[in-house]
């Protein structure tokens, strides 16, 4: 399972202008605790998706595993923080449905790259950049988050050689 948050969650990522990738992964986390809520995890596109803009998104994960009829209706807030000042940071707020089919969400552009790599913009500060997302869960459709693999462990009571359940002895 990921890291617990309460509704917040700050991503820091070093080296951003190092990042020779396409996609760039955060640990998974779990939004407040909420068992229903499944583990999440942010993706973003250091160099743009398509287009000449930074692009981020919230994905949902192991979604090929959830059950059929899973549905999470969320609001959230992406905030590429201007680490100078806050004024100048960049918000883009979402409400989306996650669901199998649909289980990422994010803007495309967010802010402009070259406004990102800016000598003293202020997003990139001793190469990292830093991320705030905030998420509130609005409605919930469906069962358990994800079908975990589970192992059962069986306790037996040795009666006379052979093992058995304790509900027959």
């Amino acid at each position: 399972m990921g890291k617990q948050f309460n509704k917040k969650i700050t991503w820091v990522i070093k080296n951003f202008s190092s990042l020779k990738s396409e996609k760039f992964y955060s640990d998974r986390f779990v939004v407040d605790g909420c068992k229903c809520c499944t583990c999440r995890y942010l993706c973003a596109y250091p160099k743009g998706s398509n287009n000449d803009h930074l692009s981020l998104f919230l994905v949902v994960d192991n979604h090929g595993s959830l059950p059929i009829g899973w549905k999470r209706h969320a609001k959230y807030t992406f905030t590429v923080l201007n680490q100078l000042s806050k004024k100048l940071s960049r918000k883009h707020e979402l409400q989306q449905w996650f669901e199998q089919k649909c289980p990422s969400w994010g803007p495309l552009a967010i802010l402009p790259l070259n406004e990102l790599h800016a000598k003293d913009s202020g997003f990139l500060v001793n190469g990292d950049l830093k991320i705030l997302l905030e998420i509130d869960v609005l409605e919930v459709v469906g069962k358990l988050d994800v079908r975990e693999k589970t192992s059962t462990i069986i306790e037996t009571m040795d009666v006379n050689g052979f093992q058995i359940l304790p509900s027959h002895a």
